[in-house]
C-alpha cells in the first residue's frame, strides 16, 4: 500500500514538474513522505508526554499536517471542549449566545451542566488569558474539591498553585505585578494539554477512590451494638478509617474487619490516597456510630 502510493505520488509530482518545468528526481519523493513523517512538531517538546497522552485519549486532537502546534494560543472554546473531553462529560443543557452551527457547541451544553461556564462570558471565539483559563479551569476542577468552590478574585493563583498552568513572571488581571501566576499573557496548546493530562487522571483516581469509598460505606452495619464493616484494600491505595471514641482514644484501620462499640463512636472519617501522596481521592465523615449517614468532605 504505501509502495503503491509513493508510485503514485512520484508520477503526480513527475507530471508538475514537467509541466512547471522544475526537474525532478526520487529523492524529491523521499524527502517528502520523511517530512510527513516527522511532521509531528512537539517530539521535543517540555510537555511531549502529556500532549501525546492528550492526543491518544482524544482530549485534543493534531492539525491535518500531522503537528499539534504546543505554542499556539488556545481559545475559549478549545479550552472549553478540551476540559469536557477531560472529564468526559455527556449531558448537557442549552447554552445561549453561542454563534449559529458552531462546533463546539455540544462542548458548552455539557460544560455549563457540569458548572465549567459557571461566572462565564460566552465567547468560543476569544484568545483566552492566563485569568479566564484559570477559572474555566477551577471550575472544571470545583466538582470534585470542595476547596475550591468559593468565588476568587485571582484564579490563574489557583491554576499555579495546583500546578494546572507553570508558572510565568508577568502581572495579574487587575494589573499589579507577580513573579509567578501572571493573569494576562495567553496560554498554549501545550500548557492545556499539561492541565487536562492532570484533570483526566484526577477524574480517573476520584472515580476509583469513590468507588473504594462506597465499598466501605455499604459494608457498615450496626448489630447487637457494634459497628461493623470491612475497610477495602487495595494495591497502590492509602485506604485508611479513623474513628475517634467519646473517651478521646483514636482508632485507626487499614484493611480488613472493623467491629466497635457504636455508641462509643464519637466520630469516622474514611480517606482513600494513592500511595504516598497527600491528595484525597475520597474523603467521608460520619458524626456518630449509630448514625450512618456520611458527609462527602473532600
Amino acid at each position: 500500500m504505501k509502495k503503491q502510493l509513493k508510485k503514485t505520488v512520484k508520477c503526480v509530482m513527475a507530471s508538475i514538474c514537467l509541466l512547471s518545468g522544475i526537474s525532478f528526481n526520487s529523492s524529491m519523493i523521499e524527502a517528502a513522505f520523511a517530512q510527513q513523517a516527522n511532521a509531528k512538531d512537539y517530539q521535543n517538546h517540555v510537555y511531549k508526554t502529556q500532549i501525546q497522552y492528550a492526543v491518544d485519549h482524544k482530549l485534543m486532537w493534531l492539525f491535518p499536517d500531522g503537528n499539534f502546534r504546543p505554542e499556539q494560543p488556545i481559545t475559549q472554546a478549545d479550552l472549553v471542549a478540551g476540559l469536557v473531553n477531560a472529564k468526559a462529560l455527556t449531558a448537557g443543557t442549552a447554552v445561549e449566545g453561542l454563534p449559529a452551527g458552531h462546533w463546539a457547541k455540544i462542548f458548552y451544553e455539557r460544560a455549563k451542566k457540569d458548572g465549567i461556564l459557571d461566572d462565564v462570558a460566552i465567547n468560543p471565539n476569544k484568545v483566552l488569558t492566563r485569568e479566564e483559563a484559570s477559572l474555566l479551569m477551577n471550575n472544571a476542577w470545583k466538582s470534585m474539591y470542595s476547596r475550591l468552590r468559593d468565588k476568587r478574585q485571582v484564579y490563574s493563583d489557583i491554576a499555579v498553585g495546583n500546578g494546572w498552568i507553570p508558572k510565568k513572571a508577568g502581572k495579574f488581571a487587575n494589573g499589579v505585578p507577580t513573579s509567578t501566576s501572571d493573569g494576562l499573557g495567553t496560554v498554549t496548546r501545550g500548557e492545556e494539554a499539561a492541565a487536562l493530562y492532570l484533570l483526566n487522571k484526577d477524574v480517573k483516581d476520584t472515580k476509583i477512590g469513590e468507588e473504594i469509598a462506597l465499598k466501605f460505606h455499604n459494608s457498615l452495619k450496626s448489630s447487637n451494638g457494634y459497628l461493623v464493616g470491612t475497610v477495602p484494600t487495595m494495591q497502590g491505595k492509602d485506604i485508611r478509617l479513623i474513628i475517634r471514641l467519646k473517651n478521646q482514644n483514636v482508632e485507626s484501620y487499614y484493611g480488613g474487619a472493623v467491629k466497635v462499640n457504636a455508641s462509643q463512636v464519637d466520630y469516622m472519617a474514611f480517606s482513600v490516597k494513592n500511595s504516598g501522596q497527600a491528595k484525597l481521592l475520597a474523603y467521608y465523615t460520619y458524626n456518630s456510630g449509630t448514625n450512618l449517614t456520611r458527609t462527602n468532605s473532600r
